[in-house]
């Protein structure tokens, strides 16, 4: 795991709200792309929040692995990864084929 952080201030909240702003159209100001049902939000929203904390590697995130002829070579991780979730990238491949179990 990486190092141990204090809670979420509101650099980070801003951050993650930038990030998503950025990249759904639903989140601009003054747009035409709205999300008509509450479903729909989910369901965009969480494709956002999975694409961000375990399929986009994250850059200071990433560890050092060597030096190969001056060239810094990196194992890059995505948050899940670094806090041990998972070991590897997700694709979305493997968000529509995995099997899940179910809780309640």
């Amino acid at each position: 795991m990486g190092a141990s952080q204090g809670p979420a201030g509101t650099v980070h909240v801003e951050r993650l709200h930038g990030a998503l702003r950025d990249r759904l159209n639903a989140l601009t100001r003054k747009t035409h792309a709205f999300a008509k049902r509450d479903a729909t939000w989910d369901a965009l929203v969480g494709l956002q929040i999975f694409d961000h904390n375990f399929h986009r590697a994250h850059y200071a995130l990433r560890l050092p692995l060597q030096i190969v002829d001056g060239v810094h070579r990196y194992h890059h991780r995505s948050p899940a990864m670094a806090l041990g979730v998972t070991d590897h990238l997700w694709s979305f491949q493997d968000l529509l084929t995995t099997r899940l179990p179910i809780t309640s």
